[in-house]
């Protein structure tokens, strides 16, 4: 398989990889999108700024994350472990799945109960950010 700026470029240029390719880029993007908005969430979440040099540092560590995933094949670069094709990786997502579902469904009688709105600290930062 090609690395992932390579079918990154193929798609950009009105071209087609293979099925696989596509796949396991976008889960690729997926996984670092995810990296990427947690880190972004804890930031926005704190009441003051990290240090300096731990934002540096961040900074570094998500630029030499995407670096090494442009320049590797993505299912590579995601390993067995975070691979559709692994059984235990699709264990483990019906379990997250599952703990979600379970989490939202009591979360919501919670909140029907107390009358509240939000589910979340952060739904309610977000709904006093957009006021």
């Amino acid at each position: 398989m090609r690395n992932l700026v390579e079918i990154l470029e193929e798609v950009k240029h009105g071209n087609k990889p293979e099925y696989e390719e596509l796949l396991y880029a976008l889960l690729a993007y997926a996984s670092m999108f995810n990296i990427e908005h947690r880190q972004l969430r804890e930031e926005l979440m704190r009441d003051k700024p990290q240090p300096l040099f731990l934002r540096d540092m961040k900074l570094k560590n998500s630029f030499d994350m995407y670096k090494r995933a442009l320049n590797t094949d993505p299912k590579d670069w995601l390993g067995w472990s975070n691979d559709p094709e692994n059984p235990e990786y699709q264990k483990i997502l019906r379990a997250g799945a599952n703990l979600i579902d379970n989490a939202a469904a009591r979360g919501k009688v919670v909140n029907e109960i107390e009358g509240h709105t939000a589910d979340t600290q952060f739904e309610k930062r977000a709904q006093n950010a957009v006021q």
